[in-house]
């Protein structure tokens, strides 16, 4: 029995058409961080898709990266997977309950593939990319690591990450340790490794529907670029050795459009291109990024760790336009199954879903359906703060404070909403936060308590570790340590 539902006019199924689906997440990438906000950045293609598709002014994700990777494939908040914080080393991963969207979409018709960062889980197979939905992966499990060796400092030890998984349900006798790409920068790998792909699916699948999840190693620390991607007139070090890795990625996706049009795959093809949390300003491995003029950044739920950048590009889209209306990453899944295809998901098909489809108020320009944006809570790496939410109105209610320096791009001034008490902000009138009005809106800060009730009543407990699995066994091989699943 199908899962997703099609549309039915008169007995006969009526599909709309399925265009390719190439969905880019650029790691810890700031809000300031490209072209059409600061000179600083040279991102031509992304500016492109700034003039001629969709940009989200509004568009929140989760404040690190397993959280909002969970919630891209899920369409639900880590307030119910228990998908919390970014996930260790440790013997925890997304839900086997969980439906994905490369599931859903495979029930369409869509091959599909994932390339680059998973940070799902690994400690059992059943955890890794090809038996969550994809037909093939090619990337690294954790969450960083060396751009050239790929290799990440557990304890004392450095472990190679770097993997192929060549067909669906890839275990042990399937999955390969891509020792090959040592001495290589991830971008290229990851760039040759999509274009491989979509050359792939032209030749031996021209009549089917892509799903392509590109999940790019660039922005995240260490930050690590080519040379030749430097721009010397950018006197910060830091910053400038930042651009140089925004400058790589965008080249990349650059490389993968060409790569689309050359196969006759372009003018059908949606593509996105989405943060999965703020720039790391201060904690949570620092990167060079700004978030310009947003408060805080990665790992707390201040607008600078969650208001991200967000492009859409390709049939039936906008041309230059910069919507206003929420979008959340939760959003993802139903506006691309029920509005860009005309899925009806079915109850069955998913625990129940978080997300709106936006995708008839993105097309016209209207108001979003959604009301509010539940930020959840900060990282564990920065404490007990949270939870937060803002309606549509603009204003924010922040708990506890949003975790982290919390501090504006400027000037740092640490002593405003960083204790323990509520604080009020008006995001339309002051998306700085700089503002605390609890004491002058004591009617709008009780509601908006209400409305955190109502989402933290049903609240699933946080992921904890499985206690049948020990800790972590490193692999060895004579080429040297190497990580893969442990718990069989």
């Amino acid at each position: 029995m199908r899962l997703l539902l099609g549309l039915f006019v008169h007995g006969l199924a009526i599909r709309p058409s399925q265009p390719h689906i190439v969905f880019h997440i650029i790691d810890d990438w700031g809000f300031h961080d490209i072209g059409f906000r600061s000179e600083q950045m040279h991102t031509p293609t992304l500016n492109m898709f700034h003039r001629e598709g969709v940009t989200l002014e509004q568009y929140y994700v989760l404040p690190t990266c397993s959280p909002s990777r969970a919630t891209f494939l899920t369409g639900r908040l880590p307030l119910h997977t228990g998908l919390n914080s970014k996930l260790t080393m440790a013997p925890t991963a997304l839900p086997l309950g969980e439906t994905t969207l490369p599931s859903l979409l495979q029930g369409e018709g869509y091959r599909t593939h994932a390339v680059g960062k998973w940070h799902l889980g690994f400690y059992r197979k059943e955890y890794t990319p090809t038996f969550r939905g994809f037909e093939s992966w090619y990337g690294y499990y954790g969450g960083g690591q060396d751009y050239f060796t790929h290799k990440v400092l557990i304890g004392k030890k450095l472990v190679f990450d770097f993997h192929r998984h060549p067909q669906p349900f890839c275990g042990p006798k399937c999955a390969q340790v891509e020792w090959s790409a040592a001495g290589k920068y991830s971008t290229k790998l990851f760039t040759e490794e999509a274009i491989r792909v979509i050359r792939r699916h032209r030749a031996e699948h021209p009549g089917e529907p892509l799903f392509l999840y590109q999940a790019w190693q660039n922005v995240h620390a260490p930050i690590q670029a080519p040379k030749h991607f430097l721009d010397w007139e950018i006197r910060n070090r830091t910053r400038r050795r930042h651009a140089a890795m925004v400058k790589s990625v965008d080249e990349a996706i650059g490389r993968i459009n060409a790569a689309l049009e050359y196969e006759g795959m372009l003018d059908n093809t949606l593509v996105i291109v989405t943060t999965d949390n703020g720039g790391a300003v201060h904690e949570c491995k620092p990167n060079g990024a700004s978030n310009h003029p947003l408060r805080g950044g990665k790992c707390s739920i201040w607008e600078g760790g969650t208001r991200g950048t967000a492009l859409i590009k390709g049939p039936q889209v906008p041309r230059g336009l910069v919507w206003r209306g929420l979008f959340h990453a939760s959003d993802w899944l139903p506006t691309l199954l029920e509005g860009v295809l005309g899925t009806v998901i079915a109850p069955e098909a998913t625990k129940p879903l978080d997300g709106f489809n936006l995708w008839h108020a993105l097309r016209t320009n209207a108001t979003s359906p959604r009301e509010d944006i539940y930020y959840g809570v900060a990282d564990e790496v920065v404490g007990q703060h949270g939870p937060a939410l803002r309606t549509a109105e603009g204003w924010k209610l922040v708990l506890n404070g949003g975790g982290g320096v919390g501090d504006w791009p400027e000037v740092p001034a640490r002593r405003l909403g960083l204790g323990k008490y509520p604080a009020l902000f008006n995001l339309l009138a002051d998306p700085s936060e700089r503002f605390d009005l609890s004491p002058d809106e004591p009617e709008v800060a009780f509601a908006l308590r209400k409305r955190l009730l109502h989402y933290t009543r049903h609240a699933a407990p946080n992921l904890e570790r499985n206690t049948s699995c020990g800790r972590l066994q490193l692999r060895r091989s004579p080429n040297g340590l190497w990580l893969g699943p442990w718990c069989t």
